[in-house]
């Protein structure tokens, strides 16, 4: 197998692990950031073009969901 086959059967094996492991959203949102995370910092020289850019926009929004987490966890703990 390439190396890109082996990232994207990682990445495809973290998001069902976390999805089953998983007892909330929230944590399954950071986990899966993480892993794609992962998968981009490891698989930059190895993904194409197209992938690597469609991985960013969904680390972006990622990053933006787990910033709506913590805001409300700073919340919860200010009240």
């Amino acid at each position: 197998m390439a190396v890109r086959e082996n990232l994207i059967l990682f990445l495809a094996i973290w998001l069902v692990l976390s999805a089953i492991l998983s007892s909330s959203p929230g944590i399954f949102l950071t986990i899966a950031l993480i892993g794609i995370l992962i998968v981009l910092e490891i698989g930059e020289f190895y993904l194409p073009k197209d992938v690597k850019d469609s991985l960013k926009l969904s680390a972006y929004l990622l990053l933006l969901a787990f910033a709506f987490i913590v805001a409300r966890k700073v919340y919860e703990v200010i009240k």
